[in-house]
Order: C-alpha cells, then sequence, then structure tokens
C-alpha cells in the first residue's frame, strides 16, 4: 500500500477490513502479518507464510508470532460469528512441531461456544502436508462496537460498519451439505 493512501474496505473475499492498525490483518500496518481470511461455516481460515524476519532462531518461527497467528485467526472466528470484538482473557498454545518461516502455513479457527458477554475458540496452524504445528484453545470476553470505540479512540460508525459487513460476508457462505460439518 503506498503511504498516505486509504486502505480499500474490504478485502479479495469480500471481508472487511478492520479500521484501525491491527498487526495481524491491518494493511495500514507496515510491520504487521497482513493476514488474509476466508470465512467457513463454523470459523476461518487463512493460508500465510510467515517472512523470514519473524523468526526467533533462522528459519524457525518466534513462539510470539506463531501465538499471534493463532489470537488473529481466533479473533476473526468470533468477528464473523458474533458480529462482536473478542478480548483474549486465556489463551493456552501448545507448539507440537516448529513453524518454519518461507513455507506455506494454513491457520483455522472456530468458535466452540459464546454467549451475549464470552466465548471460547479453538485454532490450529498446519505445514504444508497438513501436520499441525501448534493449536490454541482460548477465552474471550466479548466487547460491543461501543466498547471498542472507547477503548480503541477509533470512531463508533466504522467500528458499526466494519460488523454490520462482516455479518453480510457471512451470508455468502455456503451451508455445509447434509451430514458433515466445516
Amino acid at each position: 500500500m503506498t503511504p498516505g493512501r486509504a486502505a480499500p474496505a474490504h478485502d479479495t473475499h469480500g471481508l472487511p477490513r478492520w479500521p484501525g492498525q491491527c498487526f495481524g490483518c491491518s494493511p495500514r500496518n507496515p510491520h504487521g502479518l497482513h493476514l488474509h481470511v476466508e470465512p467457513t461455516r463454523e470459523g476461518c481460515v487463512a493460508s500465510h507464510t510467515l517472512a523470514s524476519h519473524f523468526c526467533g532462531v533462522e528459519g524457525i518461527a518466534h513462539g510470539g508470532i506463531v501465538s499471534t497467528l493463532l489470537d488473529e485467526i481466533a479473533a476473526w472466528a468470533l468477528i464473523l460469528h458474533t458480529q462482536r470484538l473478542g478480548l483474549t482473557t486465556d489463551m493456552n498454545v501448545t507448539f507440537a512441531k516448529p513453524v518454519r518461516t518461507l513455507v506455506p502455513l494454513e491457520v483455522e479457527a472456530r468458535v466452540i461456544a459464546h454467549d451475549a458477554r464470552q466465548a471460547e475458540t479453538r485454532a490450529e496452524v498446519r505445514g504444508p502436508d497438513g501436520a499441525v504445528l501448534a493449536s490454541a484453545t482460548a477465552r474471550w470476553a466479548l466487547a460491543s462496537a461501543g466498547v471498542v470505540a472507547r477503548m480503541s479512540g477509533l470512531p463508533r460508525a466504522s467500528i458499526e460498519e466494519f460488523f454490520r459487513d462482516a455479518a453480510h460476508a457471512m451470508t455468502a457462505v455456503p451451508a455445509s451439505p447434509a451430514g458433515t460439518t466445516g
């Protein structure tokens, strides 16, 4: 993105772009991950390749970056399925195998449970062979657009539009055939 130019309101999958500088997904953050999310019936998925500068040890992604991928994809599952922003209150990450940089990864999350105030998610990072490299379960406090606006300083109208657009994007997700999930 050219400095000084506004980022498009929607990504290539028709999902709204977060109106702020989110490290995980915003094209407005020049140092971020720029994750591109696709909705699924039960959550969301993203294909992503971590740049080499996100390493801890050369060739292996930093654990904090892997945790950020898991947190971000789970947050999007909540956004798409509850039209609310989740504030992570607890996250348990399991690192099963090294997550390599410069290798195509699949990051996926689903909402396990939610009510009006809280939610629980499960997220995974998989390697090119489909093996689970890292996973996380997380608990979230769900926040309204008004709360998010007060916390972030972003205009409430922008946040409300973001959530409306997220709800609209979900109408395009096909239902699973009878007898299948996800």
